[in-house]
């Protein structure tokens, strides 16, 4: 939908159609993580554990879980 809510329709491939998904999906609550297969997510799940903790190298601000919140 545009501005005023007029239904639009846009047809992209490449790059800007991976770009449109990936912010489409911010909307819908979906992370990368959860196109992943089974067997990617296993190859990086000790990265994904770092960073869910916080032990990661970079230069940007981050916000991470609370650890001690857990339920």
């Amino acid at each position: 939908m545009d501005k005023n809510f007029e239904s639009q329709k846009m047809k992209c491939s490449g790059i800007i159609a991976r770009v449109i998904q990936h912010e489409y999906d911010h909307i819908d609550g979906i992370l990368f993580t959860d196109r992943l297969s089974a067997f990617k997510k296993r190859l990086i799940k000790s990265r994904l554990t770092n960073i869910s903790k916080g032990k990661i190298d970079i230069d940007y601000r981050m916000r991470f879980p609370d650890q001690k919140k857990k339920r």
